[in-house]
């Protein structure tokens, strides 16, 4: 994924660039059915929800429609809530999709 010390790296070295657009062509729609963040939440140690573990690295919580916090946690909302998403997104997108994809839930 496009984060954290490797999106450094991808700066440094001149290619994040090429590397988010290889992504991006990369992408297919077909995995956003069975896509780990449209199923499972994150929650950190002190109540936080998060999409999947890669928004919880960015500090990116559950979008503001539903509560960003367990402890107001409400199923129904959350399994209508859009997800937040960025450019990371495309990493568990592109072709046959990552390992996020089909997590059994």
């Amino acid at each position: 994924m496009p984060i954290g010390r490797f999106r450094d790296f991808l700066v440094r070295t001149d290619n994040l660039d090429k590397y988010m657009e290889t992504l991006t062509t990369a992408f297919n729609p077909m995995t956003l059915d069975s896509i780990m963040c449209r199923h499972v939440i994150n929650v950190d140690w002190n109540g936080k929800l998060y999409d999947c573990d890669f928004n919880q690295a960015l500090g990116i919580t559950i979008a503001s429609d539903a509560s960003d916090s367990i402890r107001n946690y409400d199923y129904q909302t959350l399994v209508h809530r859009k997800v937040a998403v960025d450019d990371h997104c495309y990493g568990c997108t592109a072709g046959q999709g990552s390992t996020c994809v089909g997590a059994a839930v």
